[in-house]
């Protein structure tokens, strides 16, 4: 699908105001240059140059769900292309807008509309902060088993849209795990609102269909979320396995038994030395591995002892608690300075999932693709492993190279080429949870085949004038 044609911003500024009225909407030029970049290196690099990559022309801050329906059938009539914004901490620029148009800033949708302790599920417009909606819930005595890195920036509608996870996922599963249902208006529904409970035989399960579609059908405005108590004990383990492989083979035993850690995050030698080290302050050396246990103490204990055989069964370390409870209590640091790289480096995760048959060939194709060949560059590959399912677990490939210099952009393209190319030639799936936005966009057709299709189809019928965040995720 190609880009609308374009509409005079007058025309469409006049047809939202009708819509939503003068006060929702802006094009002063200093609130516009807000939505100039995500977290995706080559939007905050050609922002630090003053050459952005995306600027919208008009942003609109709806004050009800109602209003959200209302900007999309305006767009839509003006063939005026609309971007969802939340929190703006997407790393693959799939909140840009590539094509200028809308910016829908969801952020005053912030109201937690219904907790209900006897479900255990807590009702939350798309705008509300992460971590807000985190502290209203602990104070209450109950959680969100949500808890991703971005966390202080993102939205509840930006963890659906981008099938986003965090630290405790290997527990209590991904964000399409926790979702019951949602609203979401499209140009060619309206606002609708899917069926109350996820487990149901009334056709297929239309709220799936928006988790991950990142804002290209359209736009989540509420959604219905799993809950649970908070853990009467979460008790930490530090395991040093004596290579990658071994921890992979004790993790899998023990999740295919049964046994469900809150969090295990195994990072192989360079991580350990180059990320885990410095946050914990240790000078630490090998396969370090963060295991939590969590809920009721009797349980706690028996699934702590059992995974603790399995790892020492494959030939891991015990090591010292403390390592894991600091490790928790920094686990946002790894986020910020200075252990987050800077301008003029160059960043980027490489988000690779896969099987337990096929995982560690991926793992070796990334070293030989990425780590090996830029190493003149002064690249640095720190692969962690930190989302486990009883069928396979993800890669965490993060590289980062001091100063990429006058072609940083030209190799930030290269090294992303290479490290694909490799991950799909060795039978993995090139992302567990970032997304795709632009950045994989050009990765999709080989990672889908004619299902590609299948899904412009879908973007067709619920999008047909294509206004919905075009040019994105291969579409």
């Amino acid at each position: 699908m190609s880009a609308t044609p374009k509409v005079a911003v007058s025309d469409v500024k006049a047809a939202l105001a009708a819509a939503v009225g003068e006060d929702a909407i802006s094009t002063a030029p200093e609130e516009l240059d807000a939505y100039t970049a995500d977290t995706y290196w080559p939007a905050l690099a050609a922002a630090a140059a003053g050459t952005p990559l995306a600027r919208p022309e008009i942003v609109v801050r709806p004050r009800s769900e109602e209003d959200v329906a209302a900007v999309l059938a305006a767009a839509d009539a003006q063939r005026t292309p609309v971007v969802a914004w939340g929190g703006g901490s997407g790393t693959q620029g799939g909140a840009l807008a590539i094509h200028g148009g809308i910016v829908l800033d969801l952020r005053s949708l912030d109201r937690v509309l219904e907790v209900d302790e006897t479900s255990m599920t807590v009702t939350a417009q798309a705008g509300v902060n992460g971590r807000r909606l985190e502290a209203e819930l602990n104070g209450r005595g109950l959680m969100l088993p949500h808890y991703p890195a971005s966390v202080e920036w993102a939205t509840v509608g930006g963890y659906i849209a981008a099938r986003g996870s965090g630290v405790l996922s290997t527990r209590y599963g991904k964000i399409e795990d926790l979702l019951l249902n949602l609203r979401v208006a499209t140009p060619a529904t309206g606002l609708i609102e899917t069926v109350e409970v996820p487990r149901h035989a009334v056709g297929p399960e239309l709220a799936q269909l928006f988790v991950g579609s990142e804002g290209t059908l359209g736009v989540i405005t509420r959604a219905t979320l799993q809950i649970v108590p908070m853990p009467a004990e979460r008790r930490f383990a530090a395991v040093a396995f004596p290579s990658v492989g071994a921890g992979i083979h004790a993790i899998r035993r023990a999740l295919q038994a049964g046994h469900r850690p809150s969090v295990v995050r195994m990072y192989d030698e360079d991580a350990t030395r180059l990320a885990f080290a410095p946050v914990v302050g240790e000078d630490l050396r090998g396969v370090y591995t963060v295991l939590a246990f969590e809920g009721e103490p009797g349980a706690v204990a028996v699934e702590e002892r059992r995974t603790l055989e399995i790892a020492a069964e494959a030939g891991g370390k015990l090591l010292d608690p403390a390592l894991g409870q600091r490790w928790w209590d920094r686990r946002y640091d790894f986020y910020h300075p200075p252990h987050q790289p800077e301008l003029p480096a160059i960043w980027g995760t490489l988000d690779v999932v896969a099987t337990y048959s096929r995982v560690e060939a991926v793992y070796d194709a990334l070293h030989r693709a990425v780590r090996e060949p830029y190493t003149s560059a002064g690249l640095e590959l720190r692969m962690h492993f930190s989302h486990w399912y009883p069928w396979g677990t993800m890669i965490y490939g993060r590289f980062v190279v001091p100063d990429g210099g006058p072609d940083a952009l030209e190799l930030h393209d290269r090294i992303w080429e290479d490290g694909m190319t490799a991950a799909l030639d060795a039978g993995g799936v090139m992302n567990d949870h970032h997304g795709v936005g632009i950045k994989l966009g050009p990765y999709m057709r080989r990672q889908h085949g004619g299902a590609l299709d299948a899904m412009r189809q879908v973007k067709a019928a619920l999008d047909p004038n294509n206004v919905m965040n075009p040019g994105k995720m291969g579409l």
